[in-house]
């Protein structure tokens, strides 16, 4: 083997092995982001469900519907009580907004500094009558 085919061998060499160790540094990064994301999911799909079970099992007591007898919740009552009965991990925001007779629930996952992800964010509406608050009041008829 001349001079020339060696030196043109070992560029080659050179090449693939870089062009491999790129491709294992992207496929590492994109594993990394993919189980990040997994893990901010995972946390915000965790608190929907922990804030709707609670709503449904809080019992029904009219403090968290609005006082004038309607089957609305109470903005400001709601997010007072799930702030102090279901406190967030660290990274996680929760806003409530109002809709109609319902609330929406609004889960935001902020990353560190620097991390590869962007911020996810989940709603989910939650209304007294599909969360067993308000039921028909049926009577005996005789």
């Amino acid at each position: 083997m001349s001079l020339t085919e060696l030196m043109v061998a070992a560029m080659l060499l050179a090449g693939t092995a870089t062009s491999g160790l790129h491709i294992w540094g992207q496929a590492s990064l994109v594993a990394h982001v993919g189980w990040y994301k997994e893990e901010q999911l995972e946390s915000v799909e965790l608190q929907l469900l922990a804030s709707q079970r609670w709503l449904s099992a809080v019992g029904h007591g009219f403090e968290l519907l609005t006082g004038n007898g309607s089957c609305r919740f109470d903005l400001a009552a709601v997010s007072r009580s799930a702030d102090m009965a279901l406190p967030l991990p660290e990274g996680l925001q929760r806003h409530w907004q109002a809709y109609g007779a319902g609330l929406w629930l609004e889960i935001e996952a902020h990353p560190t500094k620097g991390a590869p992800v962007e911020p996810l964010r989940r709603r989910q509406l939650l209304t007294p009558a599909g969360t067993g608050w308000c039921r028909p009041r049926l009577t005996a008829q005789s």
